[in-house]
């Protein structure tokens, strides 16, 4: 799994990328010409380290474990709500997984 991991990567997904909301997390992508990047993001509204900590490493294995959904050139970058703490983490994989398949579906990779 390759990673946005730049400053000026995370601002040009965030700036120019489409956006599809869930229940749980938010995604926002843009087509890249390189393989699939992903990036993940905890909103302010989760106060706390250990929380923001813990929703971001639900979201990287949710995320892992969505490799065959996966779209072939994006960026994205996943940003957790509140509600992924208390989410049962099946839910959170369905999103995922959800979002994904709407990237693919709307032109992405």
């Amino acid at each position: 799994m390759d990673r946005l991991t730049d400053k000026q990567d995370f601002q040009a997904v965030f700036r120019y990328g489409k956006r599809i909301e869930r229940h749980t997390l938010i995604a926002i992508w843009r087509d890249s010409a390189d393989a699939v990047r992903a990036g993940f993001a905890v909103t302010r509204h989760i106060r706390g380290a250990v929380d923001r900590n813990r929703a971001r490493r639900r979201l990287r294995e949710a995320y892992r474990r969505a490799e065959v959904a996966r779209p072939e050139r994006v960026d994205v970058v996943l940003v957790a709500r509140p509600s992924l703490l208390t989410s049962p983490f099946g839910v959170i994989q369905r999103e995922i997984a959800s979002v994904l398949s709407a990237i693919r579906a709307r032109g992405g990779g």
